[in-house]
Formats: C-alpha cells, structure tokens, sequence
C-alpha cells in the first residue's frame, strides 16, 4: 500500500512562530529554568471580575446550550451599540458578528471575500497569521513597504506596490509587531487612495484600547463612513479585556458580508462558546479595569524602552499602542553576517540568559525581533539587563 499524503496546504502552511517560541518558553519555565518570557501577545492580568461571575451565572442555571451561529442576538446588539457610541456610526445588530477570536472573524472575512489567485495587500510588518491564511485560500500577498520611518505606510507606498489591483488590503492599528498607531491625519490620507479603488478593507483593531497617545485609536469607519460597505473591521475581548482563552472576537461589516460570514461559520464552528457569550454580554461595563490594564502597558512599556534605549548597535522607534518592542538588530551584526541574523540572536539571549523573543523573519521585517512588555515591571527590567548582558557576548 503507498504511503498516504495530506494535502497540499499540510506542506505549505508552517506553525505559528510566536504559539511556538512562546510554547518553548513555557515547557522551560515548566522544567525549572528561570526564563523570562517576551513571546507572547498575552497579558498577565486577570479577566475582570465582573465578567467571570456572569460566567459563574451562566453555569450555575444551565443556560449553556447552542445560540444563533453568529452570536446571540443580545450580544451582537450589545456589541453594535457600543461601537456605533465609539465610531460615530450607526450600526445595527444585523452588521456584527461574534466569532472564536479575531483570528475567525479575519478568516471567515478573507473567505468570502476572496476566490483563488486575487491578491491581498498587506503592508508591512505584518502579523504572522496574515499572510498563513491567505495562503491557506489560495490567494497571493502583496506586501506593502513603508518609505517613512516609524512603520506606516502611506498613499504612495500602495501606490508603488501596485495594491490598486488587489482584491483586498489588510490594516492593523496598532499594529502587532511594531506598534505603531495611525492619526487620523495619516488615515484620511490613504481613504483618499481607497476611494479611488474598489477593493475591501479588513482593520485589525483588537488593540484599540491600547493607545498611548494624547489622540488615541482612531477607527477607520470614523474616518470614513461613507467606504462603509468596503470596510470590515476586526476586534474582541482578548487583548483589551485580558481575555485571551475566552476566545471572543467581533467583526462589524455590512449584512451581506456579515451574512455570508455567518454562513461560513455555520459549516465550520457554529457558535462561540455560549458561556463565554454570556461572559461577554457585562465585558462593555467593565471599562474601568481596561483603561487601568492600559496604562499599566504603558508604564512597562516606558520600563523596557529605558532599559534598552542606550545599547549601541539596537534601535527601535517608539511603539504608541498595543504592547510590543520591534527592534532593530542590524547595527549587532558582523558585515557579511546579516542572514539569519535575528535567530542567530534570539537563540543566544534564550540559551545564555534565558531570553525568550520572537524574531522578526515571520513578520516579514528580517533582522529584527519582537519583545512583548506584557509583563510585570520588575520582570521587564530584568530582562532588560539579561538582553544588555546577552548583546555585549554575541558575536554577531
């Protein structure tokens, strides 16, 4: 009998880098060894209580069976309401969807909007999953190169990458890995550029609470309401409302998108899982702990900038919202030694000084690694001197 093969996606499609690397971290955690953990986009406070006691109520009278595979009518209104308050937009209940995470929402999106070989821009860096799930549909990436310092592109960058043609194009802000945040100034400039092309666009808000600047987020539907039926945009509980493993995320589009979504979702998952739902019907009342959870992020951020800013050869541009660090290592690399170089370094400050980080190939920003500061101060400035310590024995 011949030797059974998978499809061609099982040859393709890789592991997540950071689910891995922060995987790895965790099993020498588990053994003993003292690492500290810079993997991870997860943070380390506790859901609010007041969404785990409904969860408790959930259970306690049995109110657990199967809901509308799109998301409980209530919670979907509840969702609408809020972000009609945030956006200045009117939205109705119809135009959201309640998915397993951000993740889902973006997948089910990419799904029904794309058929196989359109393009996708993406600009970069990018989120690992972008450019594994366009894959997975048979799609090609179109990266986006940014020609201004800080991580951002503009008008002309998608104009000099030919993202006219593409069927979609992906923004994320802020922005995981480089957190960087766009103002509304830089965000009405390129819906100048959308409105002169038809394809759809996907934000990726899931950090959105997580802003340290005087503006703060800046919604595209805010910016652009009239792009309404080219828009869908993709958040949730995770990040915000330390919610990680709860797995609720929300897209907000028109019916039609939203409608063919829930299909979809129908066939694949159905329902999120009801008594996360239920958690998540009290999450909008609980805003006083997330904006606490955000400047707790940017008081560690500030902590691991400060410990980090004067090593010479590492650079890296402020992040201004989510809770990551992309750093620049070129300026640490031997001439002729740029290949490979961030893995070469990630593998040092892990095997030396018990460093976990994630290195910026995935992100498609080679040379560079990715530290997340959702973390503990103190846990911060500790890995601050470990990295020092570990930069001044790598031999590039």
């Amino acid at each position: 009998m011949g030797q059974l093969r998978l499809g061609w996606l099982s040859d393709v499609l890789g592991d997540s880098p950071t689910l891995k690397l922060s995987g790895q971290a965790k099993e020498l955690l588990a053994k003993g060894e003292p690492v500290v953990n810079l993997t991870a986009g997860e943070p380390d406070f506790p859901t609010p209580r007041a969404i785990c006691e409904a969860a408790h109520d959930a259970l306690d009278h049995g109110r657990i069976g199967y809901t509308a595979a799109a998301g409980m009518p209530e919670l979907r209104q509840r969702v609408a309401e809020f972000y009609a308050a945030r956006t200045g937009v009117a939205i109705s209940a119809k135009e959201v969807i309640v998915s397993n995470g951000a993740k889902q929402v973006l997948y089910n999106a990419l799904s029904m909007l794309l058929n196989q070989g359109d393009e996708v821009a993406v600009p970069v860096p990018y989120w690992v999953t972008y450019p594994a799930q366009i894959t997975a549909l048979r799609a090609r990436m179109i990266p986006v190169i940014p020609s201004r310092p800080g991580w951002k592109i503009t008008a002309e960058d998608l104009e000099r990458a030919g993202a006219g043609r593409a069927k979609a194009l992906i923004m994320n802000t802020p922005s995981n890995p480089s957190g960087a945040v766009y103002t509304r100034a830089e965000l009405e400039e390129l819906t100048e550029y959308f409105r002169k092309t038809s394809f759809f666009i996907l934000t990726d808000e899931i950090y959105e609470d997580l802003v340290y600047t005087d503006e703060g987020h800046v919604p595209l539907m805010t910016v652009a309401p009239d792009l309404r039926h080219r828009i869908v945009t993709v958040t949730g509980l995770s990040k915000s409302y330390a919610m990680t493993g709860w797995r609720v995320g929300f897209g907000i589009a028109d019916v039609q998108t939203i409608s063919a979504m829930a299909r979809l979702q129908s066939h694949s998952t159905s329902n999120v899982n009801t008594i996360a739902q239920k958690a998540a019907m009290v999450a909008f009342d609980c805003r006083d702990e997330v904006e606490t959870m955000a400047r707790a992020f940017q008081r560690r951020r500030d902590v691991l900038v400060a410990e980090l800013s004067d090593i010479p050869g590492l650079r890296f541009t402020m992040p201004d919202g989510a809770f990551y660090l992309l750093t620049d290592i070129r300026g640490l690399l031997g001439a002729g030694r740029q290949t490979g170089g961030c893995m070469r370094l990630a593998e040092h400050l892990l095997g030396e000084e018990k460093v976990a980080v994630v290195p910026g190939e995935p992100f498609g920003v080679p040379n560079h690694l990715r530290l997340s500061y959702a973390d503990a101060e103190e846990t911060l400035r500790e890995a601050g001197l470990r990295i020092r310590r570990g930069i001044e024995t790598f031999g590039g």
